[in-house]
């Protein structure tokens, strides 16, 4: 091969390795890497994602949550997680993603909760609001007590049942799913907030071992995009 050939050869190579290591970017697997007393926020090795995790509540985790029944969820989004006397059942949390693109992108988004104990079990839902002031869950105390209501539906363990390094998916993960096939670009915009409130679960027995739990669990938020990247962020 002559000098000037070989030049040329070695040349295309390396453009060829700067493609692969570009589009390999794209593509990249995104997670949280700083974190406060309140958030959590996501950074990615592209400007493609931004996610952030923050308390909503100002509920003291001090001396634990109090154990919380499904059906009082309602009730504890409209008092922003304390009960009639004042006591913390829950606690909620505001989720923001950015997508730096004007492309429309389809996320599935799950919470993965691990308990501080093996005998204590979490439950959440989603919840909204207008004004990021007042919070309401999208079924009711009525609704709630029908005998049509699916609570599974509405109502989630946050249990993990894929293997962590494996994808999280509908079939096995449902209890983990918080949005399914939403938008995210274009029209819709490159900010998406969503909200989500937690509790210990109230299971009708003696539950002493929470007594003095300053933390009950940890949490991931993570986001699955149509095309299989992930990206997550951590949070208690």
């Amino acid at each position: 091969m002559k000098r000037f050939d070989r030049k040329l050869f070695y040349f295309l190579i390396g453009c060829v390795t700067f493609i692969i290591t570009v589009v390999g970017a794209t593509y990249a697997y995104f997670t949280a890497d700083a974190t406060d007393a309140n958030t959590v926020r996501g950074n990615s090795a592209t400007v493609t994602f931004g996610l952030s995790v923050e308390r909503v509540t100002t509920v003291d985790m001090a001396f634990g949550l109090v154990p919380m029944k499904n059906k009082e969820a309602p009730d504890a989004a409209a008092q922003k997680c304390y009960d009639d006397l004042g006591n913390a059942g829950c606690q909620m949390y505001k989720i923001t993603i950015n997508a730096d693109s004007d492309t429309v992108m389809f996320l599935d988004g799950y919470i993965v909760v691990t308990p501080a104990d093996p005998l204590l079990e979490t439950r959440f839902t989603r919840i909204y609001t207008t004004d990021g002031e007042n919070f309401f869950t999208s079924f009711t105390n009525e609704q709630y007590n029908t005998d049509n209501f699916d609570e599974d539906r509405y109502i989630k363990t946050g249990a993990r049942v894929s293997l962590p390094e494996e994808p999280l998916n509908h079939a096995q993960d449902s209890g983990c799913l918080l949005i399914e096939n939403e938008q995210i670009g274009g029209a819709i915009g490159r900010t998406r907030e969503f909200y989500a409130m937690i509790w210990v679960y109230d299971n009708n027995e003696a539950q002493d071992y929470l007594q003095g739990m300053k933390q009950a669990y940890r949490g991931e938020v993570i986001f699955v995009t149509a095309e299989g990247n992930e990206i997550s962020a951590t949070f208690d």
